[in-house]
């Protein structure tokens, strides 16, 4: 079983070279969590006027939202460079507009040496095979032990493990937190897809960003929840009518969904223009535009009454809401945390259940036989 604890925080600021309240009030112009100061002039940790964090010459830019993301990874299990391109990709396309009137978030990788320049920002390490028991907390140890202290708030952390805890979950992470793990490593997942490890790692840092498994709700499994947030997409990406996948965060607000009187013949809603629903009914494996006629219950024709349907699969017919990740996506979430309380009494356990067999299991129920 997978879950994700929610880390208690205590936050205080910090300066930059400069008193802490000049520190704090140097404003935070594209609103990523990371004040303008560091971002225009590096952070220096302890006010010795020596830059301890060069954020500029790492990509950091005040116009412009920045995220960091340390990586570790344990032998033979970190991604080739192209995987990591389309994670870049991934948040350089989220429709949020930054000061310097483009759209995106600028994410930056740190694989150190291993992966190129590009993603070399001077940390990022290998580290030895663990079977990591204690999940989370063998992260936390790892993070004190391998990283730069100072880059504890600016960073997020994570590990590019196997596995943990002696089970096949794909992953962990601290929701509003800053680290994260991934392990879809070949223990469980034998040679997992580029889509295993680029989704989940998404999923796994959206975590991090407040995002739950509904993105603002934790209701899993809504296939209008256009998202690797969800079980359905997370390994699979999201089809689209044009044949591709989208491995990302929502970015529309999806009509709800009534399982009580779902309407076939409207499908998903307009908003899931462009996007494609797989499912297999009476007729088999069927791809369709979702935001057209949808056989819900798979009977082969589409209902001129409503029907009810638990779509999402959790033995409840309920009423379905899809926000957009954009809407709820807490980036601020990174700003800088140099006190952390993390005792046992303060995490709470969310379940999450996708392993590789439950993987395999929703990618043969709704995907056609070459995308298996």
């Amino acid at each position: 079983m997978k879950h994700i604890l929610t880390w208690g925080i205590a936050i205080s600021v910090v300066g930059c070279g400069l008193p802490a309240a000049q520190a704090a009030s140097s404003g935070d112009r594209d609103r990523d969590g990371i004040p303008d100061a560091w971002e225009e002039h590096g952070y220096d940790a302890d006010g010795d006027g020596v830059v301890d964090v060069d954020l500029p010459a790492m990509g950091a830019s005040p116009h412009h939202k920045d995220l960091f993301v340390e990586m570790d990874y344990m032998p033979g299990l970190l991604p080739p460079q192209h995987e990591l391109d389309l994670i870049v990709e991934s948040f350089a396309e989220i429709p949020m507009i930054n000061p310097d009137g483009s759209r995106g978030i600028a994410i930056h990788l740190d694989a150190g040496p291993a992966r190129g320049d590009a993603y070399d920002l001077g940390g990022g390490n290998e580290i030895p095979h663990n079977d990591l028991p204690r999940g989370m907390f063998d992260v936390t140890r790892y993070r004190q032990s391998e990283s730069d202290p100072n880059r504890r708030g600016i960073f997020h952390y994570m590990i590019w493990g196997d596995s943990y805890g002696g089970q096949g979950s794909s992953g962990i992470s601290w929701v509003n937190g800053m680290e994260f793990l991934v392990t879809v490593g070949p223990r469980f997942w034998g040679r997992a897809s580029e889509g295993a490890r680029v989704g989940t790692f998404i999923h796994e840092l959206g975590h991090n960003l407040g995002l739950g498994h509904g993105g603002s709700d934790d209701i899993n499994g809504k296939p209008q929840y256009l998202s690797v947030m969800n079980y359905r997409y997370q390994v699979s990406g999201v089809p689209r009518m044009n044949n591709s996948r989208y491995y990302g965060y929502s970015t529309r607000t999806m009509r709800p969904l009534d399982e009580n009187a779902l309407i076939e013949s409207e499908g998903f809603g307009p908003s899931t223009a462009g996007y494609a629903y797989e499912y297999r009914g009476t007729n088999g494996y069927q791809k369709v535009a979702a935001n057209g006629p949808i056989d819900f219950d798979g009977d082969g024709t589409i209902s001129s009454t409503p029907v009810a349907v638990d779509i999402n699969r959790d033995g409840r017919l309920t009423t379905l809401a899809a926000m957009s990740d954009v809407r709820t996506l807490r980036l601020p979430a990174t700003r800088i945390r140099r006190v952390v309380r993390s005792t046992p009494d303060e995490l709470t356990a969310i379940p999450n259940k996708l392993t590789a067999d439950l993987a395999r299991e929703l990618e043969s129920a709704s995907s056609s036989p070459q995308h298996q």
